[in-house]
């Protein structure tokens, strides 16, 4: 009885010391807008590292939300990486809040401060308070496991990707008036305000800065934007590729020169032309997940879809019929209908969000493809790895067709993956020929070079898989491939005319 209390008594004290260090962290983290403003003295430098540490703490918040909501649901389901869990629960986080927020955007603004305060004060002690034993030991730092076993080279790939990450900002543009920031973004005026109403009470702390205020609303669509972007990118490689190709593959992609190019023709494409992409992952990680409980995360992407472009909403029919036809064609009828129940929230928001924008659609002409040419050919000229995308196109129809003989027999791809895959690719053409064309502009494009350029390493590295020392060799050959026309140096002048230069402000557009 006596170790009985004991054990009690200890684990008492566990959590005691759990719910101060949360509490602590947690609004210290919180607390951040309100003693930036003593740092009005300090670099521009200093300061954006400030607000990109705020804007780590508010993804840990979409991260805790979105396990909050699988845990709430019950919602189990099956990844074939780490990653994609996080990229999972941090939209489906980041999606409940949108609601959220544009709920709160209804109250005056006086009152929209204390709903802000109120909420996250609320959440900080929920997510604080030890109330199950497991709890404690569990976090989001668990799920980046699969970085602990790393080899030398997937390190040195991983840190230069991170690098290369981080030297590609664009120059920004700031202004003293939000409206004109929204205009320089948006100028057609197709994103709904559903979207600017989230981002006006997410950094609601900083609107009394207008410095403050409009940088992190530009950091929001590069490091969100493509933070997403790119680790969605690495998880649907990994439905296909082996982890070290993977990440070859991402710094292949994040390596070209189009990747600072197409920020500083149009750095709102951070936003419209990574679509393609995420709504192509979520379609391979909802058939991989094993639950039709995964229907509310593909409703909710086509939804967020329309949000961006009032004609994203044709993805919504294409995502329904693609499903019930023919990804889930070997499951029950009721398992089916499970799942199209699941997505009826999502569908729902959309059919809302397209009726109130309907205002703003734009019809193209019907063919696009003179520019899908131009945009391939410009995006392969400027990044040779992407130059044996078609040689990887050409052995996926070989096996498609059949006809292969011994030494392709290496490619041991999943098929089925890749019908869903090759689904989505045509869904994503035919949108960008005839609906719209951000499909085939900007990164819509990119990834897609970047996938095919992986499958004739694929089918090297398969065919001599007992050198590993001829492997390495290639691989380090590869890497270099993709550093030398990297253009790192002008990437980092780029960021250094930004922050490290004292006139940097110069470079702010001051209305």
């Amino acid at each position: 009885m006596d170790k009985t209390l004991g054990k009690k008594s200890d684990f008492l004290k566990i959590k005691y010391k759990f719910f101060i260090n949360r509490v602590v962290i947690y609004f210290s983290f919180l607390l951040i807008p309100l003693w930036i403003q003593k740092t009005s003295e300090l670099s521009v430098f200093t300061q954006s590292n400030i607000l990109l540490v705020y804007m780590i703490f508010m993804i840990g918040q979409w991260y805790l939300l979105g396990k909050e909501i699988d845990h709430r649901m019950k919602i189990y389901f099956r990844v074939n990486s780490s990653m994609e869990r996080i990229v999972y629960r941090v939209f489906m986080g980041s999606m409940t809040m949108l609601f959220l927020f544009n709920f709160f955007s209804l109250f005056p603004r006086e009152v929209i401060g204390y709903l802000f305060w109120g909420f996250f004060g609320l959440l900080g002690i929920f997510y604080s308070w030890p109330t199950r034993g497991k709890i404690i030991e569990d976090s989001m730092t668990d799920q980046f496991g699969e970085m602990k076993f790393l080899d030398s080279f997937e390190r040195t790939v991983f840190l230069l990707s991170l690098l290369t990450f981080l030297v590609s900002l664009p120059e920004i543009a700031m202004f003293e008036n939000i409206d004109a920031l929204k205009l320089y973004f948006d100028p057609n005026e197709k994103v709904s305000n559903l979207l600017w109403n989230y981002l006006s009470i997410l950094y609601y702390p900083f609107s009394a800065y207008p410095k403050l205020y409009n940088l992190i609303w530009s950091f929001h669509f590069y490091f969100i934007g493509m933070g997403l972007f790119t680790v969605s990118f690495y998880g649907l490689l990994r439905h296909f590729f082996s982890r070290r190709l993977a990440m070859l593959g991402l710094f292949s992609l994040l390596s070209t020169w189009s990747y600072s190019r197409i920020l500083a023709v149009d750095y709102f494409y951070s936003l419209t032309t990574t679509i393609p992409l995420l709504w192509t992952w979520a379609v391979l990680w909802s058939t991989t997940s094993g639950t039709y409980r995964s229907g509310i995360f593909t409703g909710l992407m086509c939804s967020f879809a329309t949000i961006i472009n009032v004609l994203n909403i044709i993805l919504l029919p294409i995502t329904l019929l693609s499903f019930y036809f023919v990804f889930l064609k070997n499951s029950t009828l009721w398992y089916k209908r499970q799942w199209l129940k699941y997505n009826i929230l999502g569908a729902v928001i959309a059919i809302l969000v397209f009726f109130s924008q309907i205002h703003t659609v734009q019809f193209m002409e019907l063919s696009q493809l003179s520019l899908l040419l131009n945009q391939l050919g410009e995006l392969i000229y400027r990044k040779a790895f992407f130059a044996i995308a078609p040689l990887g196109l050409l052995l996926v129809l070989s096996l498609y067709l059949k006809n292969t003989k011994t030494y392709l027999n290496f490619l041991n791809f999943n098929i089925t993956k890749f019908k869903e895959l090759a689904i989505c690719l045509m869904a994503i053409f035919f949108m960008g020929l005839f609906i719209n064309s951000e499909f085939i502009k900007g990164y819509s494009l990119v990834w897609i070079l970047a996938f095919f350029s992986l499958i004739p390493l694929e089918w090297i590295f398969q065919s001599i898989s007992r050198l590993r020392s001829k492997r390495n060799l290639i691989y380090a050959m590869y890497i270099l491939v993709c550093l030398l026309d990297s253009h790192l140096e002008n990437r980092i002048r780029t960021v250094g005319k930004i922050f490290l230069n004292e006139e940097s402000l110069k470079y702010f557009i001051q209305l």
